[in-house]
């Protein structure tokens, strides 16, 4: 018998499709917003339902990020609260870094500064639109 305190709920898993029918690129933008929003909230059971799945669809059968998941994208405040939870509250620095300008200049001075094809990211392009996201195979899109 299972404990039922022993489930973790977790996003819900989408329905297996045909591999020809797959899209991996959107499953892989699916994954890594996941993630993010898993961490920037803690875990997945505490992603507003209205997160949990990123796209909709159109009148046309087109599929675009949510609104409030390109907002969330393009503000700081994702961002700075998933490193916060990364760290776990041990930033030599205290308190939550303010801005994207602040976290790039922290993860810097970590000797972990974020580089798009080697030159150094800066505040404007993480509030570029279209959103450019780097898929695992180092490609490029732009949601």
């Amino acid at each position: 018998m299972e404990d039922s305190n022993a489930t973790r709920k977790t996003f819900v898993v989408p329905d297996i499709k045909p591999l020809d029918l797959y899209d991996s690129t959107r499953g892989k933008i699916c994954a890594s917003v996941g993630w993010l929003l898993a961490k920037s909230y803690g875990n997945a059971e505490k992603v507003p339902v209205e997160l949990r799945e990123p796209f909709y669809c159109d009148q046309y059968e087109q599929e675009h990020l949510k609104p409030p998941v390109t907002r969330l994208l393009l503000s700081s405040e994702l961002y700075c609260r998933t490193y916060t939870l990364l760290v776990g509250g041990s930033a030599p620095e205290g308190a939550p870094p303010p801005d994207n300008a602040a976290l790039l200049r922290l993860l810097a001075d970590r000797g972990l500064p974020p580089t798009d094809l080697d030159a150094p990211v800066g505040d404007a392009d993480l509030r570029r639109k279209p959103i450019k996201m780097l898929i695992p195979e180092g490609e490029w899109i732009q949601l």
